[in-house]
Parts: structure tokens; sequence; C-alpha cells
């Protein structure tokens, strides 16, 4: 068997024993609640039997061997408990090692097999590409009327859109693998804490963009953490309130418009108004905390801000609704895709950047009185005041300053400001291209796109300067 074929066979077995090892750990807990269901024990049985053969022939000895006793172990056993649950699910997690401490056949140089996210990211070079020489085409007509050269600016466009679609639905994935991760956390985390809590989860089969998977999995897991901790009330208080002993999260998912919408939901206490006031907003705030004392899960002040901007980093919103004594729902709203945006052009000391469509309220002409002024300031817009920053302040951008400049007034979550700038392209699709860790730690800056003529435009984070003239303003 060559090289190249032993990567690719390691790489399938990988990929399906790390779903078969997702099933066995649902299948666990639900054992735990249904302990005498025989068709639970005959599929977890037929899971752990798979990935013992699967592990023989790839000459995963380790894994073979550690299969064949776990796969003892459920036969062997009577009475299941939640002890025996825990003592089970210990085991997956020793499974889960082997499998991450593995690595696969060495090859020669050059014949590793190129991985399947490796394949998405060149479709996506190749889009790219493909908007570039669109881009220029376009140049050539404003200089030459030429039929031919129009057709093939017509024909890159039916390309260019086609190989997009193609794209957008091959980065999707459905989110029920990442939901069904949490039944574990849930319960592992209530149980540490003298809580009872289950998962429910809603819109397993809605698909989202690849990339946000990994990126949601630690937002999601410390909203999970927080609803147990701060929401999930001891099986004593909630019966004495007259709920059920055991808690519910609720993980749903689901299509709106042009969005997906992701639902975290808990039947708990709901937050106290009498400690965080009527502004619910403000648990999204840096070093924000209602805990008297640290734990393990709360009381060091971080956290949701840091939710708060991993979310807003997938050019998502999170938003808050909580009734006390009911519950708390958070409610996240992402891009179907995150490769390619709508954006809007603009230019600030011969720098091109380009913002969010839908961060964009308006445009309009800076009053004469204010120009070439202080680098930022306030406008009276329809009897609403606006602050306002220019961008090439804002960057520490040199160059001239123009007769003539341009407020794109910008929105996040119900703040306003206006972005000074030399001149408005308008709107235009761009793709995505991240900037690397050189840039990670520049305010302002989500990422970047190749425009027609070649360069490279950033695209700004548009909920961080509005923090920042915020900031500047208070």
């Amino acid at each position: 068997m060559s090289a190249i074929d032993v990567n690719e066979l390691m790489e399938t077995f990988n990929a399906e024993t790390a779903t078969h090892i997702v099933a066995l750990e649902g299948g666990l807990l639900a054992l735990e609640t249904s302990p005498d269901d025989p068709e639970i024990r005959g599929e977890l049985l037929r899971l752990v039997h798979t990935i013992k053969g699967n592990a023989s022939c790839v000459g995963r000895d380790d894994v073979t061997t550690f299969a064949h006793a776990y796969e003892e172990v459920i036969e062997r056993i009577g009475s299941v408990d939640r002890a025996m649950v825990t003592l089970l699910l210990a085991g997956v997690d020793h499974l889960q090692r082997l499998l991450s401490g593995a690595a696969a056949p060495s090859a020669p140089q050059g014949s590793a097999r190129t991985s399947t996210t490796n394949k998405l990211d060149r479709m996506l070079d190749l889009a790219g590409e493909i908007a570039i020489a669109r881009g220029r085409v376009h140049q050539l007509l404003g200089a030459r009327d030429v039929e031919s050269l129009t057709q093939v600016e017509q024909q890159i466009d039916m390309l260019q859109s086609e190989l997009q679609d193609l794209i957008m639905r091959a980065r999707m994935v459905p989110v029920g693998p990442l939901f069904q991760h949490f039944a574990r956390v849930v319960r592992d985390v209530a149980a540490s804490h003298g809580k009872e809590a289950a998962l429910v989860t809603l819109g397993e089969d809605v698909e989202i963009d690849t990339t946000a998977v990994e990126m949601l999995r630690d937002p999601l897991t410390h909203m999970i953490r927080n609803a147990i901790d701060h929401g999930i009330e001891t099986p004593e208080h909630r019966i004495a309130a007259g709920k059920p002993a055991s808690g519910k999260i609720t993980l749903e998912a689901r299509h709106e418009a042009a969005s997906i919408i992701i639902r975290i939901s808990d039947d708990g206490a709901g937050l106290n108004r009498r400690v965080i006031g009527d502004r619910l907003n403000v648990i999204f705030e840096p070093g924000f905390t209602t805990a008297e004392t640290v734990t393990d899960l709360s009381g060091r002040g971080v956290g949701m801000d840091v939710v708060r901007r991993a979310i807003e980093a997938l050019r998502g919103t999170i938003g808050i609704e909580s009734v006390e004594g009911k519950g708390t729902t958070f409610t996240i709203r992402l891009p179907l895709t995150l490769a390619v945006i709508e954006g809007f052009g603009i230019t600030a000391a011969d720098e091109r950047y380009i913002v969010p469509m839908d961060h964009v309220l308006e445009c309009i002409e800076l009053p004469p009185g204010t120009r070439g002024g202080a680098d930022s300031g306030v406008l009276l817009l329809r009897d609403e005041i606006v602050p306002y920053v220019r961008l090439r302040s804002l960057f520490a951008l040199e160059g001239s300053q123009t007769a003539r400049e341009n407020v794109l007034v910008v929105q996040h979550d119900g703040a306003k400001a206006g972005l000074v700038v030399d001149e408005l392209h308008g709107a235009a699709q761009a793709v995505i291209k991240p900037l690397g860790n050189y840039f990670n730690e520049v305010p302002g800056v989500a990422g970047s796109s190749i425009l027609g003529n070649g360069r490279v435009a950033l695209i700004l984070d548009t909920p961080a300067i509005l923090r920042s003239v915020a900031g500047s303003e208070s």
C-alpha cells in the first residue's frame, strides 16, 4: 500500500471513529436515563465493536486492545447507575485521548494527502482570483468597447457565481455534532455542583459555516456552564419553587432570513435585576460578575465579554432575555457564511477599507464647518447627536487632506457613529482573507480582501471601532 493510501485510510479512520465516539457518549447519557433499555446497550456494543474492527484494520493495536476490554465491560455490567455511567464515560475520554495522540504513518515529503478544510480554502482562493480577474476586465471595458470582452466578463460572472455557491454549500455542516458535545458538559458540570440538569437540542440538522463550529465551541461552553452555575437551582430549591428537580438547558438552531439563529436557554432562576439593574447587556462588559465567591466557574469577572468578542469575530450579534424565576435566553445571530460579505468600500488617505454592509446606515457629506478640524467630534443628524472619528486619525494614516470629506454612519448593537473618510465607493461583494497572527492585536481590523486592481483592502471591525469611539466620548 502506498504512503498516500495509508494517509487516506488513517484520515478516514480518525474521522469515522470521532463520529462513533460522539454517538457512544450520547448513548451512555441515554443509558443513564433508561438503564433497562436493551436497544441502547445493543447500540453501545455495536459502536464499540465497530471502533475495534476499524482500529484493527489500520494497525491501531492500542485502540483495538482498549476497545475490546471496553466491549467486555459493557457486556458484563448488570444494573446501571450514575457511578457506572461516569466510569464508562471516563473510558470514552481515554479512547478520545488515544486518538488525539495518534499520528498517521509517515509519508515521503510532498506526498501527504491534502486535508478537506485545505481543499475548501483552495476553492475560496480560486473564487478570489476570479473576482480579481473580473475587476481587471471591468477596467479594460472602460478603455475598450469590445463586444467579445463583454461576453468574457459575463462568463466570468457566471463562473464566479457558480463556484461561490459550491463553496458556500461545501462549507456548511449540521450543528448536531456540536450540540451533542454539550450533553456531557451539562451532566458533568451539574453533578460537580450538586445540581441536576439535562440538555435538550432542537434543529440539529440546521447547517452552519464549518469555520463557525470550532469558534462557537468555547463561547457555548461558557454560556452553558454559566447557566448551570448562575441559573439552574439546586433540586431542593427547584422543588420548593414548584419546578422539576432537574433543570433543563435548551440549545436550538434555526434559519431566519439570511442568518443562523442559535438560542441557549435555561429554566433556572433568571438574572437578578436587583444586582444588575434594568440593562441586561451590562453582563457583557469586561470585569462584570454577580458572584459573591470565586469558584471554578465564576466570580473572576471574566467570561461574557470574551463571549461577546468571540461572537462578534464571527460577524454576529448576541442578545439576552431573562425573567426572574423563569430562566434566561441568549440569542446568537450569525451570517450564513463567513467567507464572503456584502461590504461598502471607502478610502482614507489613499488606503481602501471595507465596512460590512449590515453595519452601514447611511452616507452624508461632512458639514463644511468641521472639515479638516479635530480628529473626532459630534454631528447633529436629524435631531440625534452622533459621535464621529476620522479614519485617517484612527489608523494614524499620513497623506494630504482632501477638500471634501464624507461620513459613513455605522451602527451595531444600538450604538451609532460616523466614520469620516475621503471617498465612498458603494456596495460590493468581498471575499474575506485572514490577516494572520501578526495582526491579531490591531484594533479595528477584522480581515482583508483583494480588490479588482490587486490591492489589499482591510475589513473594518465595526463593533470594536464603535466601542473605541464611545470610550473617547465618555
